[in-house]
């Protein structure tokens, strides 16, 4: 069931059900990288490669094992060519923060997902090439 869904089932219930909330749990973040991963027909493999990270690293994130890094896993988001809302989803699935156009980094990553940048020249103008 969407978050959405959800929100509007509790508006109009008279009684909380607490037992919805919990059959409706929000999937794992390595879950949804996969499931984003295999939508746009790419490997594990060309993914970490394009990252440019730790093959070991990269396939521990992709297997749940470990949380990537914000700035990873917006680099993640990137490639993959998600939205902001999106990406402010994945980074609330991992414990980070959403992305907040008065930080510069973020309004760079705001501005890139915006104006459809490609992944390479989007981490240039984010991060200044310096990753």
């Amino acid at each position: 069931m969407l978050t959405k869904d959800i929100e509007e089932k509790l508006n109009r219930l008279n009684d909380f059900n607490e037992e919805m909330i919990r059959d409706n749990a929000p999937p794992e973040l390595h879950v949804l990288i996969n499931k984003y991963i295999s939508d746009k027909k790419m490997t594990k493999a060309n993914v970490i490669r394009k990252l440019n990270i730790d093959r070991n690293y990269g396939y521990l994130i992709l297997n749940g094992t470990r949380t990537p890094t914000r700035n990873c896993l917006i680099q993640i988001s990137i490639m993959l060519g998600l939205n902001v809302e999106q990406i402010d989803y994945l980074l609330r699935l991992a414990g980070k923060s959403p992305l907040y156009v008065r930080n510069v980094i973020d309004a760079r990553v705001f501005y890139a997902v915006k104006h459809h940048m490609e992944y390479f020249d989007a981490v240039d103008f984010i991060w200044d090439g310096a990753l």
